[in-house]
């Protein structure tokens, strides 16, 4: 015990002694819990300043854990208050045992504790009656206690149905009452140990999987938990506790002595400890209670507290995160290689390597190497790329003297070998290997040899983007979409055949899996992130020896790999303008297969829920308008085009409606509305208009599992489409889309897409019913919409979350005349929240200004919606149309305007 441990001890026992020692003289258990409830104040302040003026994480958890082996002793003491004879036998014949985190001494400020009453079974009601008053007074002293009571048999029998009480005795240890009774379930609990190791251990691995299935595989998440998480605390214990089961070790120390793992390895798990460890116990006085999940709120303050600074890269969340992420990825690689230790195979697999002889093979699960690896990697570098592919191939990790040979040599992979030819075409033969290139590069990425390779790769490793959209950390986020690229290619899903067929097309897909490795690394530096990773790219590829074509084919997808899902969500794909320009920035067929995938595969990978089948759609009619004006294929909107459209719809209304009130319909429609559906829902269209008369109809269409489409044909007047919107709302319905076409007879044709707003969802069935009634009322206007929407957002709008989000786009509210043939489209950005299309479509209503279509996405925590506007004539806003409509939107929304902002 150091000097500073020993005095803060000494001060410790002193007062436990002035304050404790007089228990027993004390007549009701009111002043003996007030006693001990002024004990732990004074200790858990005395230790909080200890821990402020740096002690450390470890030692805090330890010293508490101590404090509270004082209070629990003498509260057993003192439990039999009365000085019942009877009593007083009992607790002659009680344990009082600490088990679980109180049982290892890791109890951070605001842990609760548990506790094992352990009694022989003799004068068992007197027992539970002197055990009943102890927990009394620990409750009363402010302490959460979680308890059982059990003789030893029961116990064990207990532990062998219950997996927590289970892994909760490895860290059994005396605090108070009979040691003998405490020795004897010890004694048991080794029997026990030696003769069920096997299913021990097999509890312990379903507990981690458990763990797994509650809060995530991963690590690489935006809020992990600290001690449940992948990683976390928990995933430690599980190794020591496999550790015990293995060789009877029952710490790190012991670990390393048994050779369970190397002296550096024991030092990044013990300096992993210690972070997380003290992460907790700042987590825990930050909040006041016990807080054990690094909410994204919380992440921000936390990091300050720890001493981490933002620069003019990173902020100081995503410094403290990156080191969060390192620690736990140390100990859950060690979890895992303990929980695997004792996995028998049925036997090895070998595979001869035909160069120097060496040999790899498959057993328990990892690929490990015959021979001296580091001599082998030391005479040929170039064997490392085997390693990676051949572990891919066979879908298995690397044994741990696989993987610590390959980090002790990483100062190999140096800039000689970066820029070797030979190097670069072991790099592109992995990448050339769809279904199995994320599981190599994700093996190359944990042992350090992806960002020695690719050091821009590991300016992003373990890297968060402080939002609330990005699910993963940037590095994690990119191997998400490699992943989703090889899942589509080994699909066999019918509704993704196209796509795979697409993927099938590709002249070089090892550029495509380039591209996406690369799309991100100009993150975590400041703004345009895209410009500035394509210019790392271009870098990348020269080092790699690409000609100019591919290098221009991946700088390309890089720079542009944000394009085609911007445009998809938020532009009118049925306007030519929009087609010709990103067809002219793709620039052949072979790019554009590229850039769907790789947007396909960006969304997939973003986080659990990103990806949808109705943005899959929207890709998909881009992708194929694009394909057209790229190939000359039977363009949409050709007057052949749209000739064969008007015959498919009379040929599916044929007797019905007469072709002459087809011919009338288009003739009353807008250019846009013949490109902008096709025969089928036109067809719907004109079947609503004949059955409407002087009401309205609506007709619904699911779209997957995810969203629905709503038709309304209704007579046309002033806001319609702003009371349509908000009576939406007032039933808990987001917009997703909208396309809005009015006849010059009045008659609106309005097709929405829809989903739910509270499980983004589509619309349940059941709800249909009363949202038409509504809907109706609203379109005779019959209904208060805006007091309707005032009440729903009271009872059931979800609370906004509050917004910290250190990197947030700047709110704003743009017009461009520019962006479509026809239209001004109008941009808002600003905070999400329930029923802003509605608020934004009656702002822009009340100036006369008319909506033609709607796009509405969400990005992080933020909603960009893009309306294409007209004014009462059908023309483009004027300028001071324009500016009256920005200033107008940015006073209802607050949103500061600036003068940069007039064009998007």
């Amino acid at each position: 015990m150091d000097p500073a441990t020993n005095r803060h001890w000494q001060k410790v026992k002193a007062h436990a002694a002035q304050r404790l020692d007089a228990l027993a003289g004390l007549a009701t258990p009111e002043q003996i819990a007030a006693q001990l409830r002024a004990f732990l104040r004074v200790e858990d302040e005395r230790l909080k300043i200890a821990y402020r003026c740096g002690a450390a994480g470890s030692w805090t958890v330890w010293a508490r854990s101590l404090i509270l082996d004082h209070l629990v002793e003498r509260a057993f003491e003192a439990a039999n208050w009365t000085g019942d004879e009877r009593l007083r036998l009992a607790q002659a014949s009680c344990a009082v045992v600490a088990i679980g985190g109180y049982g290892r001494r890791e109890l951070c400020f605001c842990s609760d504790i548990d506790l094992l009453l352990l009694h022989t079974g003799r004068r068992a009601t007197l027992t539970r009656q002197l055990v009943e008053q102890l927990l009394r007074l620990l409750w009363d002293a402010g302490l959460t206690v979680g308890h059982s009571f059990h003789t030893i048999s029961e116990a064990l029998h207990a532990a062998r149905e219950d997996p927590h009480l289970q892994t909760a005795l490895f860290s059994a240890r005396s605090v108070a009452g009979n040691l003998t009774l405490f020795n004897g379930l010890e004694a048991a609990l080794e029997v026990e140990r030696e003769r069920r190791r096997a299913d021990i251990m097999n509890i312990v691995r379903e507990e981690r999987q458990q763990r797994r299935r509650q809060h995530g595989a991963e690590i690489l998440i935006r809020e992990p938990h600290l001690e449940e998480g992948c990683g976390g605390l928990r995933d430690l214990h599980s190794a020591l506790w496999a550790a015990w089961l293995l060789r009877g070790c029952r710490s790190l120390d012991e670990a390393a002595a048994c050779g369970l793992l190397s002296e550096a390895e024991g030092r990044k798990i013990a300096r992993a400890r210690e972070f997380l460890l003290r992460t907790r116990c700042e987590a825990h006085l930050l909040g006041g209670r016990r807080a054990d999940r690094l909410n994204f709120e919380l992440q921000p303050e936390l990091a300050a507290r720890l001493g981490y600074r933002a620069d003019a890269r990173l902020t100081a969340a995503e410094k403290f995160m990156r080191d969060y992420y390192r620690h736990t990825a140390n100990i859950s690689r060690f979890c895992d290689r303990m929980l695997a230790a004792k996995q028998e195979s049925a036997r090895a697999r070998w595979f001869p390597w035909r160069r120097a002889g060496a040999k790899l093979f498959v057993k328990d699960g990892v690929l490990r190497f015959d021979g001296d690896l580091g001599q082998e990697l030391r005479s040929r570098p170039m064997f490392c790329f085997d390693i990676f592919a051949r572990a891919a191939e066979m879908g298995v990790g690397l044994s741990a003297a696989v993987a610590e040979e390959l980090e002790r040599n990483l100062s190999l992979f140096d800039r000689r070998f970066r820029q070797s030819p030979e190097a670069a075409r072991a790099f592109l033969r992995v990448l050339r290997q769809p279904g199995r290139v994320a599981p190599a590069l994700r093996l190359m990425r944990d042992v350090g040899f992806l960002g020695r390779y690719l050091p821009e790769f590991e300016r992003i490793n373990s890297l968060i983007q402080h939002d609330l959209y990005h699910h993963y950390t940037i590095d994690e986020h990119t191997l998400k979409a490699i992943e989703a690229l090889d899942q589509l290619c080994a699909s066999r899903d019918e509704q993704r055949a196209p796509w795979r067929n697409v993927f099938d097309q590709i002249e070089d897909i090892g550029l495509l899996y380039l591209a996406v490795l690369l799309h991100d690394l100009g993150k975590g530096q400041g703004k345009g992130h895209a410009a500035r990773g394509a210019r790392m790219a271009a870098r990348i590829c020269r080092r790699l020896h690409f000609d100019a074509t591919s290098s221009a084919k991946v700088t390309l997808l890089v720079k542009h790999h944000l394009l085609m899902a911007h445009l998809a969500q938020r532009r009118d794909l049925s306007d030519p303008q929009v087609i010709s320009r990103f067809a002219s920035q793709v620039a052949s067929l072979d790019a554009l297969n590229m850039l769907l995938l790789l947007t396909y595969a960006d969304l997939s990978g973003v986080a659990p829920g990103v990806w949808s089948d109705w943005k899959g759609r929207l890709l998909w009619e881009l992708y194929t308008r694009a394909r057209q004006a790229l190939t000359g294929e039977s363009l949409t909107g050709t007057p052949s085009e749209k000739l064969r459209r008007k015959e498919r719809v009379v040929e599916l209304l044929q007797g019905t409606i007469a072709p002459s009130e087809i011919e009338r319909h288009f003739a009353l429609l807008p250019e846009r509305y013949a490109l902008a559906f096709d025969a089928q829902a036109i067809a719907l269209h004109l079947r609503l208009i004949s059955a409407m008369g002087d009401s309205w109809q609506c007709a619904w269409c699911p779209l997957g599992c995810d969203a629905t489409e709503l038709v309304v044909c209704a007579r046309d007047r002033h806001a319609l489409f702003a009371d349509i919107a908000g009576t939406l709302t007032a039933n808990g319905i987001e917009i997703l889309s909208a396309e809005l076409h009015t006849r010059e007879d009045g008659v609106v044709v309005d097709q929405f897409v829809l989903r739910e707003i509270a499980t983004h969802q589509a619309v349940d069935e059941r709800r249909r019913e009363k949202i038409e009634r509504e809907l109706e009322a609203a379109i005779a206007g019959k209904l208060d919409v805006a007091a309707l929407v005032e009440r729903w957002r009271e009872r059931h709008a979800p609370r906004r979350r509050p917004a910290r989000a250190e990197r947030s786009p700047t709110p704003h509210v743009r017009c461009d005349g520019e962006a479509a043939q026809a239209y001004t489209v109008l941009e808002v950005c600003v905070a999400d929240e329930p029923g802003l299309a509605y608020r934004i479509a009656r702002i822009v209503a009340g100036l006369g200004v008319e909506i033609v279509c709607a796009r509405v996405s969400t990005e992080k925590h933020y909603a960009l919606d893009v309306f294409y506007v007209t004014d009462e004539d059908g023309k483009k806003l004027a300028a001071e149309r324009e500016e009256e409509l920005r200033r107008a939107l940015a006073a209802e929304l607050k949103i500061e305007l600036s003068s940069s902002d007039p064009k998007a």
